[in-house]
């Protein structure tokens, strides 16, 4: 049982180290894709709520601290979406497609507003919508594309949460 969330977490880090390493460097319309987005709203459809927000928070601290940006964000956002979309588990249908990609395209436009907003209030930063254009609509698309990517690959991996 212990194992089964110390892995997850593992996973999550690995990702996170993917995501600094390689994917931030892969720019597609002046973006890159977040693997730990996807990560985390895939798990948590089978898992608890406390379990998914911890993992969340974990990874969400690590990339804080590995990737910078404004401490703390990443952590709260990773774990309102754990926990989020956990409480949700047992309401929505969890093998489709099309559900796996509609949370993806919410949880990312979430993270996105999350981040815009911290960005702007800290930073001031100008060109903000520019921001909000690739923040509602160009990220969550691609995240969602990557997502169903992620899910058709691994998928029986996937299912294997639910069976424990």
């Amino acid at each position: 049982m212990y194992m089964k969330k110390v892995l997850l977490c593992l996973i999550g880090i690995l990702l996170v180290t993917i995501e600094g390493g390689i994917t931030n460097y892969i720019d597609i319309f002046g973006i890159s894709v977040s693997l730990v987005i996807v990560y985390c709203t895939i798990i948590s459809l089978y898992l608890d709520e406390l379990e998914a927000g911890v993992i969340g928070a974990i990874i969400g601290l690590i990339k804080d601290v590995a990737l910078g940006g404004i401490f703390g964000v990443n952590a709260l956002i990773l774990f309102a979406i754990g926990y989020g979309i956990s409480t949700l588990r047992y309401k929505i249908y969890k093998e489709s497609y099309i559900t796996i990609g509609t949370l993806i395209i919410i949880t990312s436009i979430f993270d996105s507003m999350v981040n815009i907003t911290a960005t702007t209030l800290i930073y001031n930063s100008y060109s903000i919508l520019t921001m909000v254009l690739k923040g509602i609509f160009v990220i969550p698309l691609m995240n969602s594309l990557l997502g169903f990517i992620i899910y058709l690959l691994f998928k029986n991996s996937i299912l294997k949460l639910k069976e424990e």
